[in-house]
């Protein structure tokens, strides 16, 4: 489904926004986390244009509104980024689903009386045949006299393009994949423990920390330890769940990592 444009009102930017300024003023750390992830857009580089709001705005009131500008046009410009990418992609959907077969013919090049060479051959159009208006006419008079070698009528073919579609398979959604993964226990712990090695791995230029996917997979990685240890924190008053036998490499290499040490 596309996505539409960015309205504030419907996507309940004001109601966010709020929450977050009070998670701020709180000191909570848990509602300031949840408020955080309400506002997708709130990366590095927007807070750093709201620290230098606070440094160079003396006015709290005028330095209020300044930071929900901010806010409220990462949103936007975000929105309309997604709304581009999707078009593009539509576009080269569209392309890949047309075959351009062009039939091209050649043209006269010279006079059909005299044989002197054409001048300003276009490729559209009536096709010129003879160099003149006097060739022309002096080849109409041959024709209508019925002289011996007079100049036939010629009909020269145009050039002429088709287009045909034709049906392709469009990848299905990511959201589809993703979704297969997160509802599948073994896909996600081998997603994770692939993620591991590729990170631990030195030689993997992707994650090389001078990237800046590493430090916005280090920050997302953040944010989901934290919601991890408070949702395990409301869930201490549960009877333990026995540990399962792990059944494949993964879930054993994790029990290895995570038994304590005996020496301690």
């Amino acid at each position: 489904m596309a996505t539409k444009r960015y309205d504030p009102t419907a996507a309940d930017f004001n109601g966010r926004y709020s929450r977050w300024v009070a998670a701020l003023e709180s000191g909570s750390e848990a509602e300031l986390l949840e408020a955080t992830v309400a506002l997708p857009t709130l990366n590095k580089r927007v807070l750093k244009k709201l620290a230098v709001v606070d440094r160079d705005e003396p006015d709290p009131k005028v330095g209020a509104e300044q930071k929900r500008v901010i806010v409220l046009l990462s949103e936007i410009n975000a929105n309309a980024q997604q709304r581009r990418r999707e078009r593009e992609q539509a576009e080269q959907r569209h392309r890949d689903r047309t075959v351009r077969v062009e039939r091209r013919v050649d043209l006269p090049t010279t006079c059909a009386r005299c044989g002197t060479k054409l001048k300003e051959v276009k490729p559209t159009g009536r096709p010129r045949l003879y160099c003149s208006p006097a060739c022309r006419k002096a080849a109409y008079e041959d024709r209508r006299a019925h002289r011996d070698g007079a100049v036939k009528v010629q009909i020269i073919e145009k050039v002429v393009t088709e287009v045909r579609e034709r049906r392709i398979e469009v990848p299905h959604p990511r959201s589809e994949c993703i979704d297969a993964v997160l509802y599948d226990n073994e896909a996600l712990v081998q997603a994770m423990w692939v993620l591991i090695d590729n990170v631990a791995d030195e030689n993997y230029e992707a994650f090389s920390p001078d990237r800046p996917r590493f430090w916005d997979l280090y920050n997302n990685v953040e944010v989901l330890y934290e919601a991890l240890v408070k949702r395990a924190a409301a869930d201490e008053r549960r009877p333990p769940v026995p540990e399962p036998t792990p059944t494949n490499k993964h879930r054993r290499k994790m029990q290895l990592m995570t038994r304590p040490d005996p020496d301690t």
